[in-house]
């Protein structure tokens, strides 16, 4: 049922795209504000308090309402399950902003493509600066902006989704994920410096761990449907710098995914500090350039299908 109910999400998201401001992420942004004001006093373990009451009462709710639906019927358990992820996946919110962006700069219009990427990374990154921007630099932030949010909203919450009973695993990760950047924001140009209270450190640790393994699964399968010895060139290459100096899951699938493409995803002194030897210089990477948005979607739809087969085969087996 958990194929099914994927399947039905993705073609329902694809028809009718989800708001960015629904009521589900207005009353995710009420409850992780709500537990900062009340549960904050200026320790860290009381953002491990807020934590538990915020995670932990989504679980407890959600588990409720699946284990109540799958005792009514099964077409109950399916219909919880697809509006569950219809709000976990949001696939829509950022892929459409993406296509017009490639859509302007195949035009030649560079000037409404960078108004575009700069008004889309300010949603995360309030400090955002982008007026320089050249064609190609705008391409190469798209690509890394999309592939990161292809992770966050699509294939790490289909992993914590097959792994955890009914729609938990997605509540989890989507939830981990929102208030690890709710109680760790990037201040504002011109904004005092934020209270070093380390509210949000647990939060931040937390996601860090439920993102660990399906950030490797994700550039697993980008390696799998690209360049398959490229990904894995990069991916060594990160493996072996992070032994003197930790390199976050952002990089190894921004890495992963340009070794699959075989163009420079990451930002250039990242690229330098991770792939840069004797003879192979940013691991052989081109520069990437407007048409590269094209294959960076193709890569996408090709590594969601890889992993529809895989938990269809799966699903199959375990019927048998």
């Amino acid at each position: 049922m958990s194929w099914l109910a994927l399947l039905a999400t993705l073609m329902l998201e694809q028809a009718v795209a989800l708001p960015r401001n629904n009521p589900v992420y207005a009353f995710a942004v009420a409850l992780s504000d709500s537990a900062a004001r009340h549960l904050n006093a200026g320790r860290p373990r009381h953002g491990l308090y807020a934590w538990i009451a915020v995670v932990g009462s989504a679980v407890l709710l959600t588990s409720g309402a699946f284990y109540a639906a799958r005792t009514l019927h099964w077409i109950a358990a399916l219909l919880l399950d697809v509006a569950v992820l219809y709000f976990a996946f949001g696939f829509r919110q950022f892929s459409h902003p993406l296509t017009r962006i490639q859509a302007a700069l195949e035009s030649g219009d560079v000037a409404t493509a960078r108004q575009m990427l700069i008004e889309l990374k300010r949603r995360a990154d309030p400090a955002f600066r982008g007026a320089d921007l050249g064609p190609g630099e705008i391409a190469r932030q798209s690509i890394a902006f999309g592939l990161l949010e292809a992770h966050r909203h699509v294939f790490a919450v289909l992993f914590w989704f097959v792994l955890l009973p009914g729609p938990v695993g997605a509540v989890v990760y989507r939830l981990a994920e929102f208030v690890s950047r709710r109680w760790n924001p990037r201040p504002t140009p011109g904004s005092a410096a934020l209270p070093a209270d380390r509210f949000g450190e647990f939060a931040l640790k937390a996601f860090q761990v439920i993102d660990w393994l399906p950030a490797r699964l994700t550039a697993l399968g980008f390696a799998i449907v690209g360049d398959f010895e490229g990904a894995v060139y990069c991916w060594r290459r990160i493996a072996a710098a992070a032994r003197s100096d930790p390199v976050n899951s952002e990089a190894l699938i921004l890495g992963a995914a340009g070794g699959a493409l075989g163009f420079r995803i990451l930002g250039e002194s990242e690229a330098t500090r991770l792939f840069d030897e004797p003879g192979q210089e940013g691991a052989g990477l081109s520069e990437p350039d407007p048409r590269a948005m094209r294959s960076a979607v193709g890569l996408v739809w090709r590594a969601l299908v890889l992993w529809m087969i895989l938990l269809l085969l799966l699903t199959a087996a375990a019927l048998i």
